[in-house]
């Protein structure tokens, strides 16, 4: 097993070495986004559902487009503040109803290469 540590004086960030077909080996959700929100890379780990025609969140607003049930709340708000700052390395538990799952949300700043990755975690609902 890999093990991506994410510590206050990382600078590189290994993620930025994989390639395709390493990112979908990633157990969880991972997408690099601009600083404007849109999906530049992911991995797909939601299970195929039989619906070849589900659209690629490539080049998509990830709040707007891909994640909605994140574009109205605190999620976004500190992604754009971490943007803004050029500091973002944030972690968030989350459920909505719009979600059959709670989630956990990781934000984190690629400095080099002036992106961000946002990680997606499901966890079980109590």
């Amino acid at each position: 097993m890999t093990v991506y540590a994410f510590d206050p004086g990382d600078t590189d960030n290994p993620l930025t070495a994989l390639g395709p077909d390493d990112l979908s080996k990633i157990p969880y959700g991972a997408a690099e986004l601009d600083a404007d929100g849109r999906v530049l890379s992911y991995n797909d780990t939601e299970p195929d559902d039989g619906e070849s025609g589900r659209p690629s969140p490539l080049g998509r607003d990830f709040f707007a487009e891909v994640a909605r049930w994140a574009g109205n709340s605190l999620l976004i708000r500190e992604f754009r503040r971490g943007v803004e700052a050029g500091d973002l390395n944030v972690v968030f538990d989350c459920a909505t109803p719009r979600l059959p799952h709670k989630v956990r949300i990781h934000f984190k700043v690629s400095p080099i290469l002036g992106t961000y990755w946002v990680f997606v975690k499901r966890l079980r609902r109590l």
